[in-house]
């Protein structure tokens, strides 16, 4: 560990308790020193995200801890980073992230005004003033810009997978194994994601509503076999389900989003783990009933129940109280499609050859640099269909970028979306990733059964680069036609 700090013996055996307050903020206490972990209160997230279960401790009560209170941001999501709730907190607070070889997540803290701003790597990690040691993992194969967490808060160990439910990494296991070696099960808490974050199937319209059904029970029980078996390889007995709870608010393609899960303990263990093979993991991983206001004591592996306990109403009532709560204070309103729509004329060809041709460009720097392992989507086709306006764009990776259908037949991947909301991605308004993760375009596979992993991953990434940076020198936008 860097020598910035250290606990002082009495610290040391200072209990460490944690409280989970929605999605995947958890609010770690040792003593009078708070980290809390990746909040999200009222921000919308892909233009359509609103988490589900709000907040159980309001923002002001944490940002009242001034420097008791330390964060941990895994990764740029704006359902791992508010950025309005940010806002509230002193501009010296300390901030923790991973050490990712791109700056984006450090570089939008000091766009917000945060100066205190560490990063900490899976070799030495870093110690934060509250005392509290950090590592991050990141596997490059999965993902450049999101990491697993191990927090060591030298009286208890947790970690923090956000949204890495995927085998680990042999260096990452035995690096975990390690520092996790000290403390008995008792006093670690293993947090991984349990729900879908993908358009994948919901948005995909070669499924109808019960196919979409069965392969999204089919993908979330993958992901949430796969982090138990995480747990597993690490000696853990306990898992706990995160990093999935949240509604979609999309106004044209209502029907679909009511097959959405609540991946809740229960839900896991008496609906979703419905094999032998997985019961018998159940039975030597349990998954653990932990809602919002909960608190874990990792001193002996006991939870106290939240004040308003989840026995006291069901998931629906809380969900349909949530809904009701957003609609009452027209959160609903700031999502994408429910915000007027832009006319068709804003709709500018020229920069949406731009965005194409500029996709083409990025997916070849990244291959050359940092991304050599999605070499695969060289020769594959992306196809955007914007039917309002009678415009198709095409892009093939390493090769042609045109405007108008495939030239060869079927693309790999086609997405068909109206002039309003590709107009807002052109402009930089909203992510690109909004007509993915947010559900907001309509998307079709070819053949069906194929996923093309490579293309979701750089279409995410650029949205990114697209909307912070070329957005800004698109075309019409230098000419001054906007």
């Amino acid at each position: 560990m860097t020598e910035q700090a250290r606990d002082t013996p009495q610290q040391s055996q200072q209990k460490t308790s944690l409280m989970f307050v929605n999605h995947a903020s958890l609010l770690i206490k040792k003593g009078d020193r708070y980290l809390l972990t990746d909040p999200w209160h009222l921000r919308v997230g892909f233009g359509s995200w609103l988490p589900t279960f709000q907040q159980y401790v309001h923002p002001t009560y944490l940002a009242a801890l001034g420097n008791k209170l330390s964060i941990l941001i895994s990764h740029g999501h704006d359902d791992h980073c508010d950025d309005d709730m940010l806002r509230i907190f002193d501009k010296d607070i300390e901030i923790v992230t991973a050490s990712f070889n791109a700056p984006s997540v450090l570089n939008r803290l000091k766009k917000l005004g945060f100066g205190n701003l560490k990063t900490a790597d899976s070799d030495r990690g870093t110690v934060l003033e509250n005392g509290f040691a950090v590592k991050s993992y990141v596997d490059p194969t999965r993902s450049l810009d999101d990491a697993t967490y191990t927090i060591d808060t030298g009286s208890g160990f947790i970690i923090h997978c956000n949204d890495n439910w995927f085998e680990f990494a042999p260096e990452a296991l035995s690096s975990i194994a390690n520092d996790r070696a000290k403390y008995a099960n008792r006093n670690i808490a293993f947090f991984s994601q349990t729900n879908s974050a993908s358009g994948h199937p919901l948005s995909y319209t070669c499924f109808d509503d019960r196919q979409k059904l069965t392969i999204l029970r089919s993908k979330v029980k993958g992901m949430v076999v796969q982090g138990m078996k995480n747990a597993d390889a690490l000696g853990l007995d306990t898992f706990y389900s995160y990093a999935g709870f949240a509604s979609i608010f999309v106004k044209e393609f209502p029907s679909y989003l009511d097959l959405g899960l609540v991946p809740t303990a229960k839900f896991i263990r008496d609906e979703l783990l419905d094999d032998a093979k997985s019961r018998e993991l159940l039975d030597r991983v349990n998954v653990r009933d932990f809602y919002p206001g909960d608190v874990l004591d990792l001193s002996d592996g006991e939870i106290a129940k939240a004040f308003i306990s989840h026995a006291d109403y069901s998931d629906k009532q809380l969900k349909d109280a949530t809904v009701r709560y957003y609609d009452a204070y027209g959160i609903i309103d700031q999502c994408d499609t429910y915000k007027p729509p832009a006319p068709k004329a804003a709709f500018d060809q020229e920069r949406f050859l731009y965005f194409l041709d500029n996709l083409n460009k990025f997916v070849g720097r990244k291959i050359q640099d940092d991304a050599k392992f999605f070499e695969t989507i060289v020769g594959k086709s992306l196809e955007i269909v914007v039917p309002d306006v009678n415009t198709t764009g095409t892009v093939v990776f390493g090769g042609d970028v045109h405007i108008g259908a495939h030239k060869n037949g079927l693309p790999n991947k086609r997405i068909t979306v109206g002039s309003s909301l590709m107009s807002q991605v052109l402009n930089g308004d909203i992510l690109f990733e909004n007509l993915y993760s947010g559900f907001e375009g309509q998307w079709e596979r070819f053949p069906p059964d194929v996923y093309n992993r490579d293309i979701v991953m750089f279409v995410v990434m650029y949205s990114y680069v697209y909307q912070n940076r070329l957005a800004k020198t698109a075309p019409s936008l230098r000419a001054g036609i906007d």
